[in-house]
């Protein structure tokens, strides 16, 4: 089956999460040195990851609407200030930088490259805030390479349900048999692309599962494989 487009996840498959939290993580403390007792790099990041999980958080774990306010106000309970930021200060400051501290994933920059140039069509289907993927994607640099940016906020449908992937191949004008889905979930990813009639690949190390997809990759660089 010919492949005419390629559709990419977002967070661990074009930009690495968890080094993403460390960037951010140094370019928080930085920022508000003169206002924290110590070097908190450390502790920022563990309270980041705690409650972003990897970007699937827990609701329990939440203690307001968004990512953002969450981790806002456990900066505050947790870390030590000598004059404390305000909440939305704070969940702003996640808003406007987080995305822009944005690291790539190892390969990506090499393969958006390489598949433009041989005409593939290419898109982002992602879980979450509109404006935070596009910020993300700034971040990477990588935005000027996609054809389409598909969010569930701007969408209202969420992976894995299997119409988000179909509208996004309705706006690339290509039938789903003739797109390939990369992804680091096994569910909302993989099952989700296959589900709409996609050809699919699971990136691996982010999500165990005992039942695995059949088509796996450990690189981005393996996607060319499958073309």
């Amino acid at each position: 089956m010919t492949i005419c487009a390629v559709l990419f996840d977002l967070d661990n498959t074009l930009t690495h999460r968890d080094q993403s939290i460390l960037a951010y993580s140094q370019y928080l403390a930085q920022t508000y040195q003169h206002q924290l007792q110590h070097d908190a790099i450390g502790q920022i990041q563990a309270i980041i990851r705690r409650i972003d999980n990897g970007g699937y958080p827990k609701k329990e774990l939440l203690t307001h609407p968004s990512i953002a306010a969450s981790v806002a106000y456990a900066l505050q309970q947790e870390l030590t200030w000598k004059s404390l930021p305000d909440l939305d200060e704070l969940t702003q400051f996640w808003f406007q930088q987080f995305g822009l501290s944005a690291v790539a994933m190892q390969g990506a920059s090499q393969l958006l490259t390489e598949l433009k140039q041989q005409g593939y069509q290419l898109a982002v289907v992602s879980n979450g805030g509109h404006a935070t993927r596009l910020t993300i994607l700034q971040g990477l640099g990588f935005s000027h390479y996609f054809d389409e940016i598909v969010s569930s906020e701007r969408v209202g449908i969420s992976k894995p349900n299997p119409e988000i992937f179909l509208y996004t191949s309705q706006k690339l004008a290509v039938a789903p048999e003739h797109c390939l889905f990369v992804g680091d979930h096994p569910v909302n990813d993989v099952q989700g692309a296959t589900r709409a009639g996609m050809n699919a690949l699971w990136l691996q190390g982010f999500h165990d599962v005992q039942d695995q997809p059949i088509n796996r990759i450990q690189s981005l660089a393996e996607i060319k494989q499958f073309l």
